[in-house]
């Protein structure tokens, strides 16, 4: 038996092993569903909406961060010249 004829034998048999399965579920649940009883589960509640307003604010804030989030490569290098940009391991190439 070569690698090409087992692999066929298994996915016949994994095959046949779910179409079993498959009818077994089917088989076996057709008694339930003929009662027209939706076992169907719901939930409601009340959301109201909440105006949040920001603690702080960037002027309450003393950092020496020029920006957070992404910047352009130009920006990245401008930052780094003027040491904005703190290093904490090395940079591989």
């Amino acid at each position: 038996m070569n690698w090409f004829k087992f692999i066929l034998w298994l996915g016949g048999l994994y095959s046949v092993y779910y179409l079993i399965l498959i009818a077994w579920d089917h088989l076996r649940n057709r008694g339930i569903n003929e009662d027209n009883d939706t076992n169907e589960l719901s939930f409601s509640e009340q959301v109201n909406a909440v105006a949040l307003t920001p603690e702080l604010t960037s002027a309450d804030i003393a950092s020496p961060i020029y920006a957070s989030g992404g910047v352009s490569l130009k920006n990245m290098f401008n930052l780094c010249r003027d040491e904005a940009v703190e290093y904490i391991k090395q940079v591989s190439y």
